[in-house]
């Protein structure tokens, strides 16, 4: 099951923040996994930022829920995409550092989630995404 919205779509001004209010208030009410919907603030939060800070703007946020398969438990992916292809995430600063402001960001996405990563897609996007996993029960109504 798939979400989606396109940077314009969030807003121009305090794009960070609608972006997070729509994934909590979506993955909380519309999914019904109150239990998801801080990680899930949490972590579009930080990839969109990312995105305005350092990828040239937000392209578009999706959220995917993926069912449990015999491979793999449930889980929440969310994508953020932009529009620099080349300018690679990485984590940056000293995570050791009492009074930085920066450069925590990729770290919380790390402790948040099982996995993270991206990719380009075509010639002038890249797509950030990271995977969230459900407790085993949470999708009991999603057939």
């Amino acid at each position: 099951m798939r979400v989606g919205w396109e940077g314009p779509l969030l807003g121009r001004d305090r794009v960070v923040a609608h972006a997070r209010h729509r994934v909590e208030s979506w993955v909380r009410e519309q999914w019904r996994m109150p239990e998801a919907a801080f990680q899930a603030e949490t972590v579009v939060g930080e990839l969109c930022a990312n995105a305005l800070r350092h990828g040239g703007g937000l392209a578009s946020l999706d959220l995917i829920l993926c069912p449990e398969t015999a491979y793999c438990p449930p889980s929440l992916r969310v994508l953020v995409g932009d529009y620099l292809p080349y300018a690679h995430p990485r984590i940056a600063g000293d995570p050791n550092a009492e009074l930085g402001e920066h450069g925590r960001g990729l770290l919380m996405v790390t402790a948040l989630t099982a996995s993270w990563g991206w990719h380009r897609i075509g010639a002038d996007l890249k797509q950030v995404w990271c995977k969230i996993i459900l407790p085993l029960d949470a999708l009991p109504w999603l057939t």
